[in-house]
């Protein structure tokens, strides 16, 4: 199954991906969309039309604050009646800026339904970062919230770009007799003299980038059939009922954040709620208690930062039903076993801005270890490919190699041609990471591609032995990557922080030498131990390993240095 190219004139046709290079995209068991699916009636008017009208379907953690699926559905009509007011045309791309608030659900929305396409920006991008966005999207609307602390940064980005409308916002009486008729300057205005136009399944929805962790951000795009199909997926996978309360700790300006509060939870009649402080440990916390949160989201990281205070700020947790941590194997076990101590199992998945979702997470009874990414979720099919010959044949149970995933969503780049031949292979998205498929059916995540390490002629998986130094009890936090070496070409370095309580020693460092060359082949041990205050990680708080690459090659910066026996 293939998308047809959209029609609008507004779209470059040059940075479409056409049907014979798209991935070979697979159904969803039992979720028959029309040809004309919208993602923001699917958000909104589908579920008022399901019997939903007066559940919140968002709410704004701690703030008193929120929308009922009636109010979502008014709200984005009148916006997307002003957007076309406006001028804006189906195709265009709009702009949106804002922190983990639910007026910015509701603009996506309107959005949508004025046949538009979200482009989500990072409210934490300084203006060179943002330019980069605006100049790689084009879009020709910026809707952004009006106590953005870095409106000057903003302002720059905007300068000579290819905005010609800007828009502020800001929080929204969500009372039954509210008037919305004032606020927005001029984006709730009334509907009348305008029609909304019809969209496709395979018109446009959302344009975003890569995290660029390993370089230049990459934009790619999902159609409004695939972005919903992928949050259709992840409904069964992770069995969501009507009313239930989805949380997670990131930025709607990135996809994680983004996808949780919209086709992960609202689009399935779960309420999202969002947090505006996701980065303060304690915040968290207390939003779960007070909001009664049954799904929580965060990275390891996170999960760390809130284990650390849990005790003393004694929140009411018994609400969380399914508690997921992204990148676990890149973090020491005290976290997962600590909060198992408290009765909550630390859940690992895997998606990316590719997929609009989760492709791999626990499900069922049959979870795996904690740092287990799970199974495949319905309608998609995952497969780790041969590190060895040619890379098209499957690797055996128990030997890593390439993902590789087809479903009813995948790859498709804004105007990269080149890299989307290279990364969709026979229909097959290809990913830039490795895992390996164990005995039980769920698959464990060892590393980026980008990161193999080849030393004396074997491949060394960066993961499998972060794995096994983050078991131990004095390493906090671990990096594994290649540095250069004249004679094996690379070797393994390991970069680690150290737990409160240990020092990072010459002894400390013998230690887990010993431990790698017990667990795995010998020659897989880490020649380098380095110790760190910590690991650079990106706004969202995924670990930056190309910075710790460059650190192997050109040093570690004095800020950085932990010296042997500092604690």
């Amino acid at each position: 199954m293939k998308d047809s190219l959209p029609s609008a004139n507004a779209l470059p046709s040059d940075h479409l991906v056409a049907p014979e290079s798209q991935p070979e995209y697979l159904a969803v068991p039992g979720a028959d969309l029309s040809d004309r699916i919208n993602a923001g009636c699917a958000l909104s008017d589908d579920l008022v039309a399901a019997g939903l009208g007066r559940q919140l379907a968002l709410v704004a953690g701690g703030e008193s604050r929120g929308f009922t699926y009636s109010q979502l559905a008014e709200l984005s009509d009148k916006a997307a009646h002003s957007l076309v007011r406006w001028g804006v045309q189906p195709g265009d791309r709009v702009a949106l800026r804002s922190p983990n608030v639910p007026e910015a659900i509701v603009l996506a929305c309107a959005i949508w339904k004025a046949g538009a396409i979200v482009v989500p920006t990072s409210p934490q991008a300084r203006s060179a970062e943002l330019a980069y966005y605006l100049d790689d999207t084009q879009p020709r609307v910026m809707i952004w919230w009006e106590a953005d602390a870095l409106g000057d940064e903003v302002l720059e980005a905007l300068s000579g770009s290819s905005v010609e409308n800007v828009f502020r916002f800001g929080p929204l009486d969500h009372s039954a007799d509210a008037d919305w008729s004032d606020a927005w300057s001029g984006l709730l205005a009334p509907s009348a003299g305008n029609e909304l136009p019809e969209v496709g399944g395979d018109d446009l929805a959302i344009i975003w980038h890569t995290g660029g962790t390993t370089g230049k951000p990459k934009g790619c795009y999902h159609t409004h059939v695939r972005f919903v199909l992928a949050g259709k997926s992840l409904g069964q996978a992770a069995r969501i009922r009507h009313g239930e309360r989805w949380a997670c700790a990131a930025p709607i300006g990135h996809a994680l954040g983004f996808i949780h509060n919209t086709n992960f939870s609202v689009l399935n009649g779960a309420t999202a709620v969002l947090i505006r402080d996701f980065k303060d440990p304690r915040v968290l916390l207390d939003c779960i208690s007070t909001e009664k949160i049954g799904t929580f989201t965060a990275i390891a990281a996170s999960w760390a930062g809130m284990l650390d205070c849990v005790d003393q700020a004694s929140p009411d947790l018994s609400s969380i039903e399914r508690a997921y941590a992204m990148w676990q194997s890149a973090t020491s076990s005290e976290v997962a076993d600590g909060w198992a101590s408290r009765g909550i199992s630390l859940l690992n998945n895997f998606g990316s801005t590719a997929f609009a979702t989760w492709v791999l997470l626990p499900q069922g009874d049959n979870l795996g270890p904690s740092a287990s990414l799970g199974r495949a979720a319905p309608g998609y099919e995952v497969v780790a490919l041969s590190l060895e010959g040619d890379g098209s044949e499957e690797a055996p149970v128990g030997v890593p190699g390439r993902m590789a995933v087809r479903g009813p969503s995948g790859l498709t780049y804004w105007g990269l041609p080149e890299i989307q031949a290279r990364d969709v292979v026979d229909g097959w998205t290809l990913v830039d990471d490795l895992i390996q498929l164990e005995s039980d059916g769920n698959f464990s995540y060892l590393g980026r591609t980008d990161f193999l390490i080849s030393s004396a002629g074997f491949k060394i998986t960066p993961g499998e032995i972060e794995a096994v130094l983050a078991g131990h009890e004095a390493v906090k936090e671990v990096a594994v990557v290649g540095a250069p070496d004249p004679v094996r070409r690379e070797v393994v370095a390991a970069f680690l922080a150290v737990n409160p309580g240990h020092q990072g020693s010459e002894d400390l460092k013998l230690e887990l030498q010993e431990l790698v060359r017990s667990s795995l082949s010998p020659y897989k041990y880490p020649r380098r131990v380095e110790f760190v205050v910590a690991l650079p990680r990106d706004q969202v708080g995924k670990v930056q390993t190309n910075e710790v690459s460059q650190w192997a090659k050109n040093g570690i910066p004095e800020s950085m240095k932990l010296g042997l026996d500092d604690e």
